[in-house]
């Protein structure tokens, strides 16, 4: 262990040499390398975490920057999970990284869960949320709970020690689909900073057993009148949480990047695809003459019909929906010739700029 580089630390009476020992001996899996987890990653790293693993297959994206600092222009053509190693790889050498390029899946999660000490849920991604919940409460591992949504943050730590411990379904029950990401309707970019380091806070202060976690207990804050509170959470489910974990598929807000393509690919070969807005009356706008119109709220999947002549391309704001909607619509016909727009009508016109 270089003692120079942690000397600011290990000063501390509530960690010292004994508890950067226990920080360089642990390893923590971050979720989700955007808003929350590009900010609490570093810290760990600076911290001296021993070992790191980073799970996030999405691409930075300008409209991503005011928030996901670590990244810049630059930072477009690798994942956020490289982009972030990369930048801790300059930051800490010491550190050992595992970088997973892809999204969340069960086996995913079961593979790189493997002897880890903490999960940081870093994504904004409802399903996701849910199944690394549920898998932490059934293995036992520890988990940081973050989310942000326009100006209000949450943060809480799930121990999981036991089946009486209370974890994120004892507070929502049942993932809610509907509600809107980041990508639909904005956030203050300070507020993932604030939540993010919250996060990375509660981790180190739990190895190092420095302080009192936020166990059983819900923090919310809200960043434009700086108020905060407390909720102290009692254990209200009690379903089998390993049955719910295997017969769950947490698939409906899940964006596989292997079904998604870009404008340039479809500018350059124009003919092949069909481009379908899903967007409402209220937000849509064309990017070419020759798109067609299919509002998400009158979408039938159950009638929906692939073609093989030509592709189907989906757009909506941000590519949120849309990825969303492929998803369902490969789930229900996993041979169908379908796309998502990456980046959605915002990053068209952001392109055009």
């Amino acid at each position: 262990m270089n003692k120079e580089r942690y000397i600011r630390q290990t000063l501390l009476d509530a960690i010292g040499e004994a508890g950067q020992q226990k920080l360089l001996e642990a390893h923590i899996v971050v979720v989700g390398c955007g808003g929350l987890g590009s900010i609490a990653a570093p810290y760990l790293a600076g911290a001296g975490v021993g070992r790191l693993t980073l799970i996030d297959g999405d691409f930075p994206h300008v409209s991503n920057l005011h928030r996901q600092v670590f990244f810049d222009n630059q930072s477009t053509q690798k994942t956020k999970a490289q982009v972030l190693a990369d930048h801790i790889k300059r930051l800490n050498p010491e550190i050992k990284l595992t970088v997973v390029n892809t999204m969340l899946t069960k086996e995913k999660l079961m593979n790189n869960l493997l002897q880890a000490n903490v999960l940081l849920e870093c994504t904004d991604n409802i399903q996701v949320k849910y199944m690394a919940n549920d898998y932490c409460a059934v293995q036992q591992i520890p988990m940081v709970y973050g989310a942000i949504h326009k100006y209000d943050g949450y943060v809480s730590f799930f121990e999981n020690k036991s089946v009486s411990s209370i974890h994120l379904r004892d507070i929502f029950a049942e993932p809610n689909d509907d509600i809107p990401s980041c990508s639909e309707v904005g956030v203050m970019g300070t507020l993932a900073g604030v939540i993010g380091l919250m996060q990375a806070n509660e981790a180190i202060k739990y190895i190092t057993n420095a302080g009192k976690c936020l166990i059983d207990t819900l923090l919310t804050y809200n960043i434009l009148h700086n108020e905060q509170m407390k909720l102290k959470l009692k254990k209200t489910f009690t379903k089998d949480m390993k049955l719910l974990f295997q017969q769950s598929s947490y698939i409906a807000d899940q964006v596989c990047e292997t079904y998604e393509c870009t404008i340039d690919q479809v500018m350059q070969n124009r003919m092949r695809y069909k481009v379908v807005s899903i967007l409402e009356d209220h937000e849509h706008q064309d990017i070419d003459a020759a798109v067609n119109r299919m509002p998400l709220s009158e979408f039938e999947i159950e009638e929906w019909e692939s073609t093989t002549e030509e592709a189907t391309v989906f757009y909506c704001m941000s590519g949120v929906r849309s990825g969303t909607l492929v998803n369902q619509l490969l789930l229900q016909s996993p041979d169908a010739n379908v796309y998502s727009l990456r980046g959605g009508l915002r990053g068209f016109l952001e392109g055009k700029e």
